[in-house]
């Protein structure tokens, strides 16, 4: 019988406690530790800890916060007092923390979670120094995330030495060969869970007036693009049809819309509801989503939308295109711009008799092309990928 191993989970997320990035690694760590993996985590730490990190720390698995010196409080206050000299120190202090935990842990395979393709390439270095099998996920990239010269030899560095590297999109991964210049032979596409079941199928909302569209995703517009949106519905036509939105989510840039709103004369015809505990409730009362982002990886609030049978409106970024076909199961705007997301959503309207039916399309394709378990086929990779690694290491040892 083969011997189980050790997986270190390394998350690079700094923004928030919690994101939808965090997904993949996470629950993938949970099947790993129930088949009876020793399963270790680091991740940044906060003063209030996300509920799911105790979930998984409940679940067995150790979970190391790195924290910096003086705490993450006190780094802000550094910032605010303009000290920025003490942040290198700062930061060599946590990444000596960190390298201590990982030779301490000894673990047979690391495993990286990105947001984007090079959140933290000291951290990854680090990582890859410790002469483990490393394998990187990139969660997202952008067109304008293009690197230096001198980025872009560190990421190629980091990225052909790694064991293997996931991508959420083909699309992706070719951005990152094209602004690179390489082919990533190593690399791989996986598919993110999400957090609605597989059998989802909620009513179709009742009544057609008016229309109601959901916006589900981080309150960033550098990233999903809500500014377009509430652009868009202040002008002619879209001002003066019976549509509402609904913003579902939190993020830094809550304020800023909700004046944006208020200055474009939305109030009545916007809302702005928060974090979503249960995401099917949401397609039980909204006809169809929309997302202008920006960047993306796979958007987990495509993949749940469709689940749950409702049509989507999206920009052509990422892997959208990959699992949206326009005017059959969604509408596509060419750019993430103001003009193109009008033409999309007058396309759109155009066709709202349509949209039942189109989600239909949604539900049936997006069951074809995403797994019934992601979280799962993921560990199974990671545990697949362990196992040969020492398997060759003890046979070259011999």
């Amino acid at each position: 019988m083969e011997a189980k191993r050790k997986i270190a989970f390394v998350s690079t997320l700094t923004a928030s406690p919690w994101g939808g990035s965090e997904l993949l690694w996470s629950q993938a760590a949970l099947r790993l530790v129930r088949e009876g993996h020793a399963v270790v985590a680091s991740v940044r730490g906060w003063p209030e800890r996300a509920s799911q990190i105790a979930g998984l720390i409940q679940a067995g698995i150790n979970i190391k916060e790195r924290w910096t010196l003086l705490g993450n409080a006190a780094e802000t206050n550094i910032r605010k007092l303009g000290q920025q000299m003490l942040e290198p120190l700062v930061r060599q202090a946590s990444r000596y923390g960190f390298a201590r935990w990982l030779a301490c842990e000894k673990p047979d395979l690391i495993c990286i979670s990105n947001g984007g393709y090079a959140d933290d390439v000291g951290l990854v270095d680090l990582c890859l120094r410790s002469k483990k099998p490393c394998v990187l996920i990139a969660q997202a990239n952008a067109e304008s995330w293009w690197p230096s010269d001198g980025l872009a030899r560190r990421v190629t560095d980091i990225y052909e030495r790694a064991h293997r590297v996931f991508f959420v999109s083909e699309r992706n991964r070719h951005l990152l060969e094209t602004q690179l210049g390489i082919d990533l032979v190593n690399a791989e596409v996986v598919r993110n869970p999400c957090n609605v079941r597989r059998d989802a199928s909620p009513p179709w909302p009742s009544g057609s007036d008016p229309v109601r569209l959901a916006c589900v995703g981080r309150l960033e517009p550098p990233a999903k693009g809500q500014d377009l949106l509430l652009q868009v519905l202040a002008s002619e036509p879209w001002c003066s049809r019976p549509v509402t939105v609904s913003f579902f989510g939190r993020g830094c840039h809550e304020e800023g819309l909700r004046r944006l709103a208020r200055r474009l004369g939305l109030d009545e015809r916007v809302r702005f509801c928060g974090q979503a505990i249960d995401v099917e409730s949401i397609w039980a009362s909204h006809h169809a989503l929309v997302l202008p982002s920006r960047y993306e990886g796979l958007p987990l609030t495509i993949v749940e939308a469709m689940l749950c049978g409702r049509p989507v409106i999206v920009t052509d970024v990422a892997g959208n295109r990959e699992v949206v076909e326009d005017g059959v199961n969604g509408f596509i705007a060419e750019a993430p711009t103001e003009g193109h997301l009008c033409k999309a959503m007058e396309r759109a309207w155009e066709r709202r008799n349509d949209w039942e039916k189109m989600g239909q399309n949604a539900a049936k394709a997006i069951r074809a092309l995403v797994p019934d378990d992601p979280a799962r086929d993921f560990a199974q990779r990671l545990a697949e990928l362990v196992i040969s690694k020492h398997a060759v290491r003890a046979s070259s040892d011999r």
